[in-house]
């Protein structure tokens, strides 16, 4: 029997996540496109077939990111749930993915995304959809009472999308050295004030 083929869509997908995993366990370093196409088990010149360079698949795997993290964030929006809750699924939910592709932050921050030609309006397109999306959750919470009517969504939006970054960045330069999710517990704990409705004590 011959060797089946993939499908264009299932075999971009492999390239994508072998070079996330690839820069998670190696360093950015080792990312070369006959790297990437000895780990799917191809030729470099088939991997040209689906990707025409290096910069092609880091755009890649910044849209799959973004794919990835805006289609939890609507899934969970979908739940029956308080808006503060909502919250706190979506940060730790963020969190968690990080750490299960410990390449994302390797390549978020390295210079081969930040000046490859055209991604960094696309990352921040991303940053700018995912706070937006964020804003209304919170906005949501207010209706439905389960956040400070007090609150600025934007602001609070950016200040959660920012501390996930520094932490990603920290857990990054630490050499992965602890577990992010289990930071993040402690993080939500203190952010929450900012959002959560104080219940009133009984007086009975």
């Amino acid at each position: 029997m011959g060797i089946k083929k993939e499908s264009s869509e299932v075999r971009r997908e492999q390239i994508v996540n072998a070079a996330i995993a690839i820069i998670g366990n190696e360093g950015i370093s080792s990312f070369t496109t006959a790297r990437v196409a000895k780990e799917v088990g191809i030729s470099e010149a088939n991997l040209y077939r689906h990707f025409k360079n290096k910069d092609a698949i880091i755009t890649a795997v910044i849209e799959s990111v973004e794919d990835t993290l805006i289609w939890n964030v609507e899934g969970i929006r979908e739940e029956r749930l308080p808006g503060i809750e909502k919250m706190e699924r979506i940060f730790k939910m963020h969190l968690r993915y990080i750490q299960e592709n410990n390449g994302i932050p390797r390549i978020v921050f390295s210079s081969e995304c930040l000046f490859v030609k055209g991604l960094q309006k696309k990352i921040l397109s991303f940053v700018n959809l995912y706070m937006k999306k964020l804003g209304e959750v919170i906005e949501e919470g207010i209706k439905d009472g389960s956040i400070k009517d007090s609150v600025n969504a934007e602001a609070q939006a950016t200040i959660l999308v920012g501390m996930i970054q520094f932490n990603a960045l920290r857990w990054l330069l630490s050499g992965f050295k602890y577990s992010l999710a289990e930071k993040g517990e402690k993080l939500w704990t203190s952010y929450r004030k900012n959002l959560e409705v104080k219940k009133k004590r009984s007086l009975v």
